[in-house]
C-alpha cells in the first residue's frame, strides 16, 4: 500500500464507474446490432414501384431482398460486433483489476489501529467529504484545517 493508492482511491471509484458505464453502452450496442443481424437473417424485404410494360405507363411493385446491400450490411455490423466483444473483454478486465485494488485500499483502512485517522481517510476518501464536512462528522473541537493537518502527518509518517 502506497500513498498513491490512498490518495486516488476517488479517481480509482470514478474510473470503475465509467468503466462500467463504457461496459453497458457497448452491451447495448451490440444487442442493437444481433437485433439488425436477426432483421437481416429474416429475410427483411423491402418493396419499390416500378413502370413499364406496354408503352411504359403500366405499373408494377416489386418485393424482394437485396442481397447485396444485406451482405454488405451483415459483413459491417459482424465486424463491429466482434470489436465490441473485445472491447468488452477489455474493459471487463481492467475492471477486475480496479476492484482487486480498491479491495486491497479499503482492506489498508480498515486495519489502522488508530480509530480517528481511520474516520477521516473513511470520510474523505470512501465518502468524498469536503473537509469541512470531515470536521463536522468528526465532532466538537475538530476544525477543516486540523483534520487535514491529521490527514497529512498520518500521509507523511506512516506512508511516507
Amino acid at each position: 500500500m502506497n500513498k498513491e493508492s490512498l490518495l486516488h482511491y476517488c479517481e480509482l471509484i470514478d474510473e470503475v464507474e465509467d468503466t462500467c458505464t463504457s461496459i453497458q453502452k457497448i452491451r447495448s450496442d451490440i444487442k442493437r446490432i444481433e437485433k439488425q443481424l436477426a432483421e437481416i437473417e429474416n429475410g427483411h424485404t423491402v418493396k419499390d414501384k416500378v413502370y413499364g410494360g406496354e408503352g411504359g405507363w403500366q405499373g408494377f411493385v416489386i418485393e424482394g431482398v437485396p442481397i447485396a446491400e444485406y451482405s454488405r450490411l451483415k459483413i459491417i455490423l459482424g465486424n463491429r460486433k466482434i470489436c465490441l466483444e473485445h472491447e468488452l473483454e477489455v474493459l471487463e478486465v481492467r475492471v477486475t483489476m480496479l476492484d482487486n485494488e480498491r479491495i486491497q485500499v479499503q482492506e489498508f483502512i480498515s486495519r489502522l489501529k488508530d480509530p480517528q485517522i481511520r474516520r477521516i481517510i473513511t470520510f474523505r476518501c470512501v465518502q468524498r467529504l469536503p473537509w469541512m464536512e470531515v470536521a463536522r462528522r468528526m465532532g466538537a473541537g475538530y476544525t477543516d484545517d486540523a483534520v487535514r493537518k491529521v490527514y497529512a502527518r498520518f500521509l507523511e509518517k506512516e506512508i511516507g
